[in-house]
Parts: C-alpha cells; sequence; structure tokens
C-alpha cells in the first residue's frame, strides 16, 4: 500500500508534495546552514554568490540568498508559473531562517577531509534541491533561471545546472583559489550525477515486452490502472512453436512496480523484458515525479 501510495503521482499530491518540500527544506538548510560553513567549501548558484558577499560584509548568507533571488521571482512568476512562484518564494524565505540560525538546533561538524566533505555535499544538495523541485518549487537562483532554459529549450536540467555553476567558481576562483574551484567541481559534478539518479529513477522510460496466454485481460488492465495504450503482435514460439500474443508497452519507472503487480495477478506465467529508452516522440503522456 505504501508503494502504491508513493508511486502513483496523482493520488494524495498535495501531501506528497508538501512532504518532498519539507524534507527537501530540511536537507538543503543543513547543506547550506552546516556542512559547507563548517568545512569551508566553496559553492555554485546563489548560494556560492551569498558566501561570495558574506566574505566581505557582515549579512547573514541566508539574507543575502534571500535578496539575491527577488529579482529572479519575476522570470519565474512570468516565464514557469505563480504556483512555482509562490511555492519558490515560501522555500527560500523558510530555508534563509534556517540557514541562519541552523547552529542554534544542530552542532556543525568539521569532517577533516574537504574532499569527502565535497562528496557528501554533492549528494545532500542533490537529495535535498531534487526533492524541492518534485514539489513543484525551487531553492531559487540557478534553479530558477535553469527552469526557465529547461522549460524554453527543452533541455536536460542538471547539465543546464553544471554550465551555469561552472560561470559561477569563475568568480569563486577570483575572490578565493584555485583550490576552492577544484573542491566546488567535485561537489557540483557529484550534485550532478546524483541528480541525473534521481531523475532516472522517476522518470525512466521502459519499453517493455510481454509474451502471455491472457493478453486480452492483460491490455485491458494496463489500460485501466496505468492508462498507457499498447501493441499486440502475434508471434511463435521458436522451441515449442507455440502461437501467441506479445505485448509492447512504453511505460516510466515509476510504473514497473504497478505494471509488475498487473502481470502477477493477472498472468503470472507470462514472460516480460526490459529495454531502457533515450528518447520518446510523438503522443506519450508524463505519468512520472519530473525535476
Amino acid at each position: 500500500m505504501l508503494k502504491e501510495a508513493f508511486f502513483e503521482v496523482k493520488k494524495n499530491r498535495l501531501i506528497k508534495q508538501m512532504l518532498f518540500l519539507a524534507i527537501g527544506i530540511f536537507t538543503y538548510s543543513i547543506y547550506a546552514g552546516l556542512l559547507i560553513p563548517a568545512n569551508n567549501l566553496s559553492v555554485g548558484g546563489a548560494l556560492g554568490l551569498s558566501l561570495v558577499i558574506n566574505k566581505f560584509t557582515a549579512i547573514k548568507v541566508g539574507t543575502i540568498q534571500f535578496l539575491l533571488n527577488l529579482p529572479l521571482f519575476f522570470i519565474a512568476y512570468r516565464y514557469i508559473g505563480k504556483k512555482f512562484t509562490i511555492l519558490t518564494f515560501i522555500v527560500i524565505m523558510i530555508s534563509a531562517y534556517f540557514i541562519n540560525n541552523m547552529t542554534s538546533f544542530i552542532r556543525p561538524v568539521d569532517l577533516g577531509d574537504k574532499l569527502v566533505a565535497s562528496i557528501f555535499a554533492g549528494i545532500l544538495s542533490a537529495l535535498a534541491i531534487s526533492c524541492i523541485l518534485l514539489g513543484g518549487a525551487s531553492t531559487g537562483g540557478t534553479e530558477i533561471t535553469g527552469k526557465f532554459f529547461v522549460k524554453k529549450f527543452g533541455l536536460n536540467f542538471p547539465t543546464v545546472f553544471l554550465i551555469q555553476d561552472i560561470i559561477i567558481y569563475i568568480i569563486i576562483w577570483i575572490v578565493f583559489d584555485i583550490k576552492a574551484v577544484m573542491y566546488a567541481f567535485v561537489l557540483s559534478f557529484v550534485r550532478n550525477q546524483t541528480m541525473k539518479g534521481i531523475e532516472r529513477f522517476f522518470s525512466a522510460y521502459l519499453q517493455c515486452t510481454i509474451i502471455a496466454d491472457e493478453t486480452e485481460k492483460l491490455v485491458d488492465a494496463i489500460n485501466k490502472t496505468l492508462h498507457r495504450g499498447s501493441t499486440i503482435i502475434d508471434v511463435e514460439g521458436g522451441y515449442t512453436h507455440k502461437k501467441q500474443r506479445m505485448i509492447i508497452v512504453v511505460i516510466q519507472q515509476n510504473e514497473l512496480y504497478l505494471l509488475k503487480k498487473i502481470v502477477n495477478k493477472t498472468c503470472p506465467q507470462a514472460f516480460i523484458t526490459f529495454n531502457s529508452i533515450n528518447t520518446i516522440m510523438g503522443n506519450f503522456k508524463e505519468h512520472s515525479y519530473r525535476l
């Protein structure tokens, strides 16, 4: 029941959205308010610029990040959406408070190894940002501009995120040193790969071929439960020469659990294969969580 509630995107959507946002804000606040300052790391995005400005002023990092994002709300409102803008404003406001005051709740820990800290920070930031994006918002900064480029030009979000970070790293190089940039690159690369993994986990495309006896019942169940069309082909076994029918259906990764459940219930003796698909063109509806 728990798996079904999680994988069926449209069920309890608001509750899951709030859960994603809560996890994302908490994780991001630990990443930005504890891990980065305690280990003296440099990062890209609005947070990276906030750290640079904080070096020369007495303004807190969370406050700077909030102020830097104010002009970007116009872009978000005009080109991405009203709901996204409102949720992003709430996320940035709450996270700014926690970033400024996180040390009051949790003691900062210096890991004593910048490489380990960079890798862990990359994983933690990817989890935080992905949860917030899945909740329909962002942490602002390059995420807003990244969302804009993804929506406007159909680009891959993790890749756009990496390109934007490189621009910030040039500024970090000027203000700090090349070593800070190298560790920031490690953090960004780990985050990029982790976000791609999270995106694949939820929304990768799979082509499924199913050879079964009860094809009509199976197709009907797939139509009603997954709302996916399918193709039926007459086939013949190469060894037994038995005439059977094969179903071809394209689904997304988050629908795999439900498809297996349908097959096990309808035709447990069915033979199934799965192949990854990189690109789909034509009439195919997204049924997954999207970054």
